[in-house]
C-alpha cells in the first residue's frame, strides 16, 4: 500500500493549495478595488450619470409622473449646501422633468409663475402670499400645488 506522502499525492496536494492562495488572493483584492471605488454621497456639482445620488434624485422626481400637467412651471426647492448644491440640484431637477419649466424658487419672477412646488429633503416655504396643498409625498420629497 503507498503511503499519503508519496509523490503524486503531495503535488495533488501542493496544486490544490496553490488554486486556493491564488484564489484567497484574487477574491480579497476585487473586494478591496469594489471598497475603493464605492460611490460616495458627492456634492452636487460633481455628480455624474450612474451616480447614487442623481439615482435618489431620479426615483424622487418619478413620482409626479402623471400629476403636474405638462408644460406647467413648477419651483423646485432643495437642501443649501457647499458648492452651490441648491443650484446644481435645481439643473439636475430640470434635466430629469424634461415635460416642465422647471424654476428656482430663489427666482422671485419664477416664484410668482409656478403653479406647482417640488421639495426635496427640505420642508417647504410657500412663497409670499400663496398657500401650499400637498398634492403626494415623494420618496426624499414632496409636491405640492401653489393657491394664490
Amino acid at each position: 500500500m503507498r503511503s499519503f506522502t508519496s509523490l503524486p499525492a503531495r503535488l495533488v496536494l501542493g496544486l490544490c493549495l496553490g488554486w486556493a492562495a491564488l484564489a484567497l488572493a484574487r477574491e480579497t483584492g476585487d473586494a478591496w478595488e469594489g471598497w475603493s471605488q464605492r460611490q460616495r454621497n458627492n456634492l452636487p456639482c460633481g455628480w455624474r450619470f450612474g451616480m447614487a445620488p442623481v439615482e435618489r434624485l431620479r426615483r424622487c422626481l418619478g413620482g409626479i409622473d402623471g400629476l403636474v400637467p405638462s408644460g406647467s412651471v413648477v419651483a423646485f426647492a432643495s437642501l443649501p449646501g457647499g458648492c452651490s448644491a441648491e443650484f446644481f440640484r435645481w439643473r439636475w431637477a430640470a434635466y430629469l422633468l424634461p415635460g416642465l419649466e422647471v424654476v428656482s424658487l430663489d427666482d422671485p419672477a419664477a416664484r410668482q409663475l409656478a403653479a406647482y412646488l417640488i421639495t426635496y429633503r427640505r420642508l417647504p416655504e410657500p412663497p409670499p402670499g400663496t398657500r401650499l396643498e400637498l398634492l403626494r409625498q415623494l420618496e426624499g420629497g414632496r409636491v405640492y400645488r401653489i393657491l394664490r
